[in-house]
């Protein structure tokens, strides 16, 4: 059966200078899910919300 996912819950990470989220791999291979793996993406911080889009 498969299943949509199109809402997560995720953490923000710090190691050292660097930070990550980690996004579930049922979220990312939901055919909904706009992004190649190696793609260029740009983020973005609007009305205390982080956008992330194609470049």
């Amino acid at each position: 059966m498969y299943v949509m996912v199109n809402i997560v819950k995720v953490k923000i990470y710090s190691y050292k200078s660097r930070h990550s989220i980690n996004l579930p791999s049922e979220f990312v291979r939901d055919s909904s899910f706009p992004f190649q793996i190696g793609e260029q993406l740009i983020a973005r911080i609007e009305k205390g919300k982080i956008i992330i889009e194609k470049e």
